[in-house]
């Protein structure tokens, strides 16, 4: 069969190998196949995923398609993810540090704590903020806020303070990390504000909680108080801080922490290992998050129709997810009864995406036990 689009990309991963990703689409108008292929190593043997398409989207629409058409939309849509994630199109030097699409590093991710056998005392521990995740760096002089997944991020309000404190000297503009969060607003309400700029927008604040990645986070945890101490002794820092961070030298502190972070409505704690490195574009056991449940994100594969609400007149979006060692689940949509019918009537757009779920456990077959659909990770 003809192939009618191709693209491969490559990554730097932490181990030091570089490795590769590629999609192709062939066939014609009215059957498609897209395979999706993937090796941990150059020289290495490629795990190959393929999708066949016999039908298009949206049939009867203005936006219609046939199948060769939806797949190759949906490659493409897989390509922008994937540099989103800092893919590159040319192969990189084995080493090298994971970056974005703007050139900055990646953030660090954070390992359920319940997974680490032992951890190294003293702790860093902080709230845990249900947030958008967001960094700052200086590019040609200029502070760019922008997200987990290299988005840049448009909030005047943070960045002209960030500025203010680069243009004086006092923040160097090596990247900081950190999070953009409004207490108590869920984070639907938080994402609006940041998607679309209004008035209200200006309540966000910038919590930073890591910075010189390059260090360990002992260094790094001076150079955060540092920056405070700099920051408060300046008019330019009323709408972002370091965020609170208390040294635990004892299971019992780190405990005692968490219950107060609980109490205060925060969704849970982070752990920081004093000795351990900052490790761009990982999940790592430096950085360990604490809650009373779990939660992880995973990959959408499918989207069906559940039950409907008789009553309201409502369909009901069902979510077929895939773990990272590829079995499936289903998961009822997230949202309130309308959000949950618009899932049913446009959820194949999400196909491809992260839907962030909570759980109690895994099943003995692999799969989360009692899943709960929280949000779709949706990038700023």
């Amino acid at each position: 069969m003809q192939t009618h689009f191709e693209k491969t990309l490559y990554k730097a991963h932490t181990s030091g190998a570089v490795g590769s990703w590629s999609v192709s689409v062939t066939g014609t108008s009215d059957f498609a196949k897209m395979v999706v292929a993937s090796k941990k190593k150059l020289d290495g043997k490629a795990v190959e995923t393929p999708t066949e398409y016999t039908e298009g989207k949206n049939a009867g629409r203005a936006n219609e398609t046939t199948p060769l058409e939806q797949a190759i939309l949906e490659a493409k849509s897989k390509v922008k993810l994937k540099l989103d994630k800092g893919y590159v199109e040319e192969i990189p030097k084995a080493g090298s540090v994971a970056t974005n699409t703007l050139g900055f590093i990646q953030p660090m991710t954070a390992h359920p704590a319940e997974k680490v056998k032992a951890v190294m005392f003293p702790l860093g521990v902080q709230p845990k903020l249900d947030g958008h995740r967001c960094l700052a760096g200086v590019k040609d002089g200029i502070v760019i806020l922008y997200s987990r997944q290299g988005k840049a991020i448009n909030l005047p309000h943070i960045q002209k303070e960030l500025q203010a404190l680069y243009n004086k000297g006092q923040w160097s503009g090596r990247v900081i990390d950190g999070e953009l969060y409004l207490h108590g607003e869920v984070l639907q309400s938080i994402s609006s504000l940041i998607k679309k700029l209004k008035p209200e927008s200006e309540q966000l604040h910038y919590h930073v909680y890591d910075m010189d990645m390059d260090k360990c986070y002992r260094d790094r945890y001076q150079a955060l108080k540092a920056l405070e101490t700099v920051a408060e002794n300046c008019d330019i820092k009323s709408h972002w801080s370091i965020l609170r961070t208390t040294v635990a030298d004892t299971q019992e502190q780190v405990d005692a922490l968490h219950a107060k972070h609980l109490s205060e409505g925060y969704e849970g704690s982070m752990l920081r290992q004093f000795d351990m490195p900052y490790e761009s574009g990982k999940r790592s056991k430096s950085l360990l998050k604490k809650k009373d449940f779990k939660d992880d994100e995973f990959t959408i594969i499918g989207v069906s129709k559940g039950k409907p609400n008789i009553r309201l007149g409502l369909e009901v979006g069902i979510y077929e997810c895939q773990t990272k060692d590829g079995k499936t689940f289903t998961v009822t949509a997230p949202g309130n009864a309308q959000e949950r019918h618009e899932h049913a009537q446009y959820g194949h757009e999400n196909i491809g995406r992260s839907l962030t779920v909570k759980y109690f456990n895994y099943t003995p077959d692999g799969v989360p036990y009692l899943p709960v659909a929280l949000r779709i990770r949706e990038d700023i």
